[in-house]
């Protein structure tokens, strides 16, 4: 049995056994040094609350009991809640003051720093095992005097080494320059034989000039070289070198030639040319002179194809003359409508045999060139022979005197023989 003692307001119990599941899960959750305390705590607040439920206890009084009990909890609590706010600002002091060495934080700070230094180290030039000094060594040796790269730009750009990127440069702008200069020297050849021609057929229309001139000295016509002035045909249109004005107001057109090919047919041929040069320069006849065979073989010296007639004459004028004296009767024909009584084999005849005199006659002059040739290229053996001759006689001569001037004048005396002898 329960022992209950009343002493004033103190109640001792001992010996008190209470089967109850909430007060033991209550007491559970205290420890043991406040287990007495807790019971204590609810002895109280049940009897206030059996109180008030109508045993006449004064309820201010209970209210003041409960307030007083409740201050006591809320104190405690306070008490509870500051030790452990202190048991926690120590230890977040112990683990974040970077004040103290021993901290989570210090020693962060100071494996930072140690971090930090090792880090700077590492890229200070100052220490040769340096990131910054190994990469510094590094590009000594690639960029550096003596260097991989001054090596390599060396063998490079040695224009004597051969395979050298500088060598090959040099070798192909060489070629370069070669092939400029082979191709200037081509042109300028070009030009200069270009020249050679226009200057040729500039001398050639200057024999012709002073041969028409001759041919129709006294006969009332007029010359007029017309080779550098425009014509009826535009200002580009320079075809018909010499116009002969007859008497008769017809008008011949004279094309020289220095070529050495004249083709007869087609738009570059000698007659279609012709055509032109008749339009171009309002002319009734036209006559081309050639100061070379270049006619096809059928023209021959001598070649009339209506009203146009074609002539081979070096210069001399004489081919010229027979040309004019042809298209001149031609055109008085074709004006004079009385021709009836004209006996046209015997004009056949004349101009058979008038085609074979003047091919008789471009043979001879032919054959006289080559003569002529043959008499300059003896003549130009002949002088040289000559000045082999003296300058044979000249090494003699000095050879004897090279003798006298080494031996006695009675020794200086000098057998000559022939090679037979």
């Amino acid at each position: 049995m329960a022992q209950i003692c009343i002493s004033g307001t103190a109640v001792t119990i001992e010996s008190l056994q209470v089967d109850d599941g909430v007060l033991a899960e209550l007491l559970n959750a205290q420890p043991g040094e406040r287990r007495a305390d807790m019971v204590r705590r609810v002895l109280e607040v049940g009897a206030r609350g059996l109180l008030t439920m109508g045993l006449g206890i004064d309820i201010a009084e209970v209210d003041a009991r409960v307030r007083r009990s409740v201050d006591e909890v809320t104190t405690e609590a306070r008490l509870q809640v500051e030790q452990v706010l202190a048991a926690a600002r120590q230890t977040f002091g112990e683990h974040f003051d970077p004040d103290l060495r021993s901290s989570m934080v210090g020693r962060a700070l100071d494996g930072f720093t140690q971090w930090r230094d090792e880090f700077l180290r590492s890229f200070n030039p100052d220490f040769t095992d340096s990131h910054t000094a190994r990469f510094l060594d590094q590009v000594n040796d690639l960029l550096g005097p003596d260097g991989m790269l001054e090596g390599r730009l060396r063998e490079a750009l040695d224009p004597d080494a051969d395979g050298s990127a500088l060598a090959r440069l040099s070798k192909s702008i060489d070629e370069r320059f070669g092939e400029l200069r082979d191709l200037l020297m081509h042109e300028r050849g070009k030009q200069i034989e270009a020249d050679r021609g226009t200057r040729k057929g500039f001398d050639y229309e200057d024999l012709i000039e002073d041969a028409l001139r001759e041919a129709v000295r006294s006969t009332g016509c007029v010359v007029e070289r017309t080779g550098r002035v425009k014509g009826d045909l535009g200002a580009e249109t320079l075809v018909g070198d010499f116009v002969v004005a007859l008497p008769s107001d017809r008008r011949i057109v004279i094309e020289a030639k220095n070529t050495g090919r004249i083709n007869l047919t087609g738009r570059d041929g000698i007659l279609e040319e012709l055509d032109r040069a008749m339009a171009n320069r309002s002319a009734d006849f036209a006559i081309c002179v050639s100061a070379r065979d270049a006619f096809p073989k059928e023209v021959g010296p001598l070649g009339v194809y209506g009203e146009r007639i074609l002539i081979v004459d070096e210069g001399d004028g004489t081919m010229l003359a027979v040309a004019l004296r042809i298209a001149e009767m031609m055109l008085d024909k074709s004006a004079d409508r009385k021709t009836a009584d004209i006996d046209r084999s015997f004009l056949n005849e004349r101009m058979q045999r008038l085609r074979q005199l003047a091919q008789l006659f471009t043979n001879n002059r032919r054959s006289l060139t080559d003569i002529k040739t043959s008499v300059e290229n003896v003549h130009g053996s002949l002088e040289q022979i000559r000045s082999e001759l003296l300058f044979l006689v000249d090494e003699i001569s000095h050879e004897i005197e090279r003798s006298s001037t080494k031996e006695p004048a009675s020794a200086a005396v000098v057998h000559l023989r022939s090679g037979a002898g």
